[in-house]
């Protein structure tokens, strides 16, 4: 049976694809969708959350690149992600 990398291994041995999947959008669509089911939001949560609609988080995540900066870092303050859509570096504190 064939496994989700067997598949996308098939799928970027066509240039198109492969530059879709590279692309910052698409990066972009991942890392909002995996940190979204990481908190547990519906995207009409996510959506209240970030003051956007849902239509505007079903577009990020389909990979649009038509999206505002400032929709994006509305996104991603709702989901306590850096500008850059990467998580914020942890704090630990050592007690002594």
């Amino acid at each position: 049976m064939a496994t989700l990398n067997d598949l996308r291994n098939r799928l970027i041995q066509n240039e198109e694809i492969k530059e879709a999947l590279e692309s910052i959008e698409y990066k972009r669509s991942r890392n909002i969708f995996k940190r979204r089911m990481e908190l547990g939001f519906s995207q009409r949560e996510l959506a209240d959350k970030a003051a956007v609609t849902q239509k505007t988080i079903c577009r990020i995540e389909g990979g649009d690149p038509g999206i505002r900066q400032t929709t994006l870092i509305k996104v991603y303050t709702a989901l306590n992600l850096k500008e850059d859509g990467t998580p914020p570096a942890r704090e630990y504190v050592v007690h002594q």
